[in-house]
């Protein structure tokens, strides 16, 4: 633990190497995959915690409807481009801290940030990526001429769940 910032130090967490490509991934790498995922989760979802504070609530539901829909995400962006955790996690708990906020505006008067207060700010967040990534891969030059970004947003938003 790390008493500035009250995370868990980076370096504990054990790195997972990606197999070659073309190569179908074994249980244990998946399980690896899933592990560094849920970690990612903890992480992120600590930050919410800590930017919500005692202003609002979080509604069970909103929890798990979150947790699920960033799990798939991150777990595929993982797959595509390895755990890069050590790399984007500022970037990652700085957009969790952005779906905190916008949670806690879309709950407006209400005690709790209930799911579709939620799901609203998990759109906005979403959008942010995307357009964030589009402007970052034009400034470097790699918008290809389809239109699609290669460059990755962290982990929150430019890859579908199904591969």
């Amino acid at each position: 633990m790390n008493a500035d910032n009250l995370h868990i130090d980076a370096s504990l967490v054990a790195p997972v190497t990606l197999p070659p490509a073309g190569f179908d991934s074994p249980a244990d790498h998946v399980a690896d995959l899933e592990r560094a995922v849920d970690y990612v989760l903890d992480d992120c979802f600590f930050t919410v915690g800590q930017v919500i504070g005692t202003r609002k609530t979080l509604e069970y539901d909103t929890v798990v409807w979150w947790r699920d829909h960033y799990r798939m995400k991150f777990l595929r962006a993982m797959e595509v481009f390895g755990n890069r955790w050590l790399q984007d996690r500022d970037n990652v708990t700085g957009v969790a801290f952005m779906l905190a906020e916008r949670a806690v505006r879309y709950a407006d008067a209400s005690p709790s940030v209930d799911l579709n207060s939620a799901q609203k700010a998990a759109a906005d967040v979403e959008r942010y990526c995307e357009v964030h990534s589009r402007r970052a891969a034009r400034a470097h030059g790699q918008t290809a001429s389809d239109g699609r970004v290669p460059v990755i947003a962290g982990y929150w938003c430019i890859l579908d769940p199904a591969p």
